[in-house]
């Protein structure tokens, strides 16, 4: 059985979760309360040395990072096509998996911890500007095609899906950004889809 070591808010979490109910993976999940420092406990750290969540753990096996998480994932429970195995698809969607561990990371995902944690944040000085830059790429991207990197939907949709859809709550809005508004929508429809808060 795996373990998910969670905590509800993160949307770093809610992406491994995301793509479990996307994939229809059992699991178990492990509460992880960040707001009183149990990442930084003895305990945790025996899991997860960087003391961060998510970590995952399957028998022996200990992952940490979503990114690496969500590609774990999908070559192990999904399909190729959600982290495709040939070298010049895989790499368009390793491309739009570290963008959205950089420039989504910037922009909305620190917009919102910059409002709901701001000491946790430490670029609240330009989130707004960095939001923008974030999803104006993705909606230039996105304007004439229905997935982020491929004509399906990978495991790079699913890295960016958690911190975009929650924009609103770094109040950033995503009113002129209609292509990526239209590929939430796409996202949500997918069967086995999950709510933050599910």
């Amino acid at each position: 059985m795996i373990i998910l070591y969670n905590f509800p808010l993160s949307l770093n979490c809610y992406k491994v979760r995301l793509l479990l109910g996307l994939l229809g993976v059992a699991y178990q999940r492990q509460p992880v309360d960040l707001l009183n420092g149990e990442h930084k406990t003895l305990e945790f750290l025996a899991v997860n040395p960087f003391g961060q969540v998510p970590a995952l753990k399957e028998g022996s096996l200990i992952l940490r990072d979503s990114q690496a998480i969500l590609v774990w994932l999908a070559r192990k429970y999904g399909n190729d096509a959600w982290m495709p195995r040939d070298p010049d698809q895989e790499a368009v969607v390793n491309a739009w998996l570290y963008t959205a561990a950089y420039e989504v990371r910037l922009g909305p995902y620190d917009a919102r911890l910059a409002k709901l944690l701001p000491s946790l944040c430490v670029n609240f000085h330009t989130v707004r500007e960095q939001s923008a830059h974030a999803l104006k790429l993705y909606n230039d991207r996105l304007t004439n095609r229905a997935w982020i990197a491929l004509d399906h939907p990978t495991v790079a949709d699913i890295a960016a899906f958690p911190a975009i859809s929650q924009s609103g709550d770094g109040d950033i809005s995503l009113e002129p950004y209609t292509a990526v508004r239209a590929w939430l929508d796409r996202v949500r429809a997918l069967p086995g889809f999950v709510d933050l808060l599910d």
